[in-house]
């Protein structure tokens, strides 16, 4: 069994009650990331409105925010925790650039461009 479960059905997504990334069960007992994860949840949770509204430079600052916020967890016991929040910040990431790919018609144009350069810029300075 793993530390996190993700739920990833949009009906849960916007449920004030349920995270993008629930603890089930954590080294530290989720004492030192509570607060982070938390927080982590609700930009995932505004990105993805940002996004359905099609508000694309704000959700991608959204994932930003909650990108650099898992530096906050520095304990050894975090690392399994760290790496899962970011790799599931960057999957959303992935994505989102995807949905650009494929909007063609839509994101070819100039007016979307700087969007998808952001999320790219975005992409490759956290992916690495």
């Amino acid at each position: 069994m793993g530390l996190f479960s993700m739920s990833t059905e949009e009906g849960n997504y916007f449920n004030d009650n349920s995270g993008f990334i629930e603890l089930i069960s954590c080294p530290a007992g989720g004492k030192l990331c509570a607060e982070q994860l938390n927080f982590i949840n609700e930009r995932m949770k505004l990105s993805r409105t940002y996004w359905i509204n099609k508000e694309f430079p704000q959700a991608i600052e959204e994932l930003k925010i909650a990108f650099n916020k898992t530096t906050e967890l520095n304990s050894s016991t975090c690392i399994p925790c760290v790496e899962l929040f970011r790799s599931t910040i960057i999957k959303s990431l992935e994505v989102r650039q995807k949905e650009f790919r494929q909007r063609k018609g839509l994101f070819k144009r100039k007016s979307h461009s700087p969007d998808y350069e952001l999320a790219t810029d975005f992409f490759i300075e956290f992916a690495k």
